[in-house]
């Protein structure tokens, strides 16, 4: 916040926006990443490794005893992974 004081502290006025990415790791696009990475020139292997990571993923809802039908999640990347947030930054 010092750089706004200092703004401030100018006479000016400073505007600050705020994004919410809460949600954004579910956008992902799969081939999007890919692309990316394979403009970024990783290893073959590196990449067939994180589109096996990513790709193919099944899910299912689980309400109180019921369970749904699994379904293929077709974006995003895992939240629980430490490698999602380093995906994250190349697809943004």
């Amino acid at each position: 916040m010092k750089i706004v004081d200092q703004i401030v502290a100018g006479g000016n006025t400073a505007n600050m926006r705020a994004i919410d990415l809460s949600k954004a790791y579910d956008k992902v696009n799969h081939f999007g990443l890919f692309i990316r990475l394979m403009k970024r020139n990783i290893l073959e292997l590196l990449l067939n490794l994180i589109e096996n990571l990513v790709s193919d993923c099944y899910a299912c809802v689980k309400w109180n005893v019921c369970w749904s039908s699994e379904f293929v999640i077709q974006f995003g990347v895992r939240q629980s992974s430490v490698l999602s947030p380093f995906l994250f930054a190349i697809y943004l």
